[in-house]
């Protein structure tokens, strides 16, 4: 939340929001930016609001470390652990949100293949096959880029 704060406030400041051409899904976010810090005024708030939550967090947590909140016994959670470890099973929510439901891991794999990779609309295909479609792909969209410079706006 804070990062939103900081980033809106340094846009303003900068007046980038008033560009109609900004279309922020075709925009990804630069992970190694950070914005500086906003007015005194909104660090102050900010910096008061985290205390807040942080205070309320640490309430929490002590009313609730004291009570036993698992619906299972300890040996139900022994066994729940064991299954989720063993790679021979595999455990997934059943469909209408049942609960959940263990299978054999090979069982649940070929169920997979079945049912949704080997249909009449996958076809598996050499490692040299896909490359030169994606190849192929990359050229047609150069050429329609190219094709369209003149028609695409500078975001698009």
């Amino acid at each position: 939340m804070a990062y939103n704060i900081r980033t809106m406030y340094y846009l303003k400041q900068c007046n980038t929001n008033n560009n109609t051409e900004y279309i922020k899904q075709i925009y990804v976010k630069n992970k190694t930016w950070n914005p500086p810090p906003a007015s005194n005024e909104i660090e102050d708030k900010l910096t008061e609001f985290e205390k807040t939550l942080q205070d309320a967090h640490l309430l929490q947590v002590s009313k609730t470390s004291k009570l036993k909140l698992k619906n299972l016994t300890a040996s139900q959670q022994q066994t729940l652990l064991q299954l989720k470890s063993n790679k021979h099973y595999t455990i997934k929510p059943t469909d209408k949100n049942l609960g959940p439901a263990t299978l054999d891991t090979s069982s649940y794999i070929k169920q997979v293949l079945e049912e949704h990779l080997l249909t009449k609309d996958y076809v598996q295909i050499s490692t040299a096959e896909a490359k030169n479609k994606i190849d192929n792909l990359k050229q047609i969209f150069k050429t329609l880029l190219h094709s369209y410079q003149n028609v695409l706006s500078k975001p698009e």
